[in-house]
């Protein structure tokens, strides 16, 4: 499989940027709950989830450019999805579960809830107690999308690819017009709740990704001084994303203004990894950003349940005997070491014990028939 080590670099950086957009949020809590007039408001943050989407929108399309139409193809790639984010998912869910029930002010969810625990482990949008829509493991709202997408594109796969792809686009498109302009009804309901969850429009990420992909597959590819330019429009993209994000964070989370300015910097970043010049993997400048690409996903499901706890023993034992950056720094560092840790003792394994298990099932099934 095709495996461009610019992408992977972007990996790291998508997770990193939300960890340090969730170790500002509990630094600025330190501070509050101290009285001091500081602040870390990590707003880079905020492009971390459309990076990842972008990054996902392109890798179904470069790994399935030959299977649309294919036998057995949609079947292969859902299994494929299913054992590469349900497995740590549930295992994380499931430690969030014990930890809520020993500690329930950690989080503020209906853990006793039947309903809600079982629409956390089945990727359903659940409303949490504050009425945000949120799993127990509170960063798998993203995955709640991830696995629509992956449910539609299942589908696309029974199509030969042009039409595979205009249907995956035309829905996911379709769906945040619809929802940007009102037509699925008021949010809270049964059913409202999860049509407009899903179409979100930072759905249109994946569509942004899906196209640099074919642009990819075409053969298009960007000299230096092309690349340098997509890279500096994303620069300025994102530094006035930060100027004017007072004005942005007034808006709905979910507002279409939202979404695009976070896209667009975005779009031009994945575009500039992809279709530009790729980094020599060989050296070891890019050697520890590629492990953290790998471990991108592990990093990102666990460092919420390392920032919180750290942050109510730092109040407690530490308070303001040290300056509050410092915990910061510390945030960020322990999060990599206890996401890289994951993914080396659980994710990575766990993968390949059900990747080697489909194959076997494959190849067993292919000789009864």
């Amino acid at each position: 499989m095709l495996k461009l080590p610019n992408i992977q670099i972007l990996r790291a950086v998508a997770a990193l940027a939300v960890v340090f957009y969730h170790d500002g949020i509990e630094s600025t809590s330190i501070c509050n709950n101290s009285g001091l007039p500081c602040s870390y408001d990590f707003w880079v943050g905020a492009f971390g989830v459309p990076l990842f989407f972008i990054i996902s929108g392109f890798i179904m399309v470069m790994t399935t450019w030959n299977s649309f139409g294919q036998t057995g193809a949609p079947l292969d790639f859902i299994k494929r999805r299913i054992i590469r984010i349900v497995p740590l998912y549930w295992l994380v869910t499931s430690v969030a579960v014990v930890g809520i029930i020993i500690s329930p002010s950690m989080l503020n969810v209906p853990v006793l809830d039947p309903l809600y625990i079982f629409g956390s482990y089945l990727f359903w949008p659940v409303t949490r107690v504050n009425g945000l829509v949120r799993p127990i493991a509170n960063l798998g709202w993203t995955l709640n999308i991830e696995m629509m997408f992956y449910t539609v594109f299942t589908v696309a796969l029974l199509f030969n690819r042009a039409r595979g792809l205009i249907l995956t686009m035309g829905f996911l498109a379709g769906m945040s017009v619809f929802q940007a302009m009102g037509l699925f009804g008021k949010a809270g309901t049964l059913q409202s709740t999860p049509l407009n969850f899903w179409a979100d429009p930072i759905i249109l990420n994946f569509i942004m990704g899906m196209v640099i992909a074919v642009i990819y597959r075409k053969g298009l590819r960007l000299n230096m001084s092309e690349n340098a330019l997509l890279i500096a429009i994303a620069i300025v993209g994102i530094m006035l994303v930060g100027n004017f994000s007072g004005m942005l964070n007034a808006l709905p989370e979910d507002h279409m203004i939202n979404r695009v300015t976070a896209m667009i910097p975005m779009l031009c970043l994945v575009a500039a990894a992809t279709i530009g010049p790729q980094l020599d993997s060989t050296k070891l400048i890019w050697r520890a950003g590629l492990l953290v690409g790998d471990a991108s996903y592990s990093l990102y499901l666990i460092h919420p349940f390392i920032l919180r706890p750290l942050a109510k023993l730092w109040a407690k034992f530490i308070g303001t005997s040290l300056p509050v950056w410092s915990f910061t720094v510390l945030g960020v560092v322990v999060a990599l070491a206890a996401g890289l840790t994951l993914y080396a003792l659980v994710e990575r394994p766990l993968t390949q014990y059900f990747s080697s298990r489909r194959k076997s099932i494959s190849s067993q099934s292919m000789s009864v028939a």
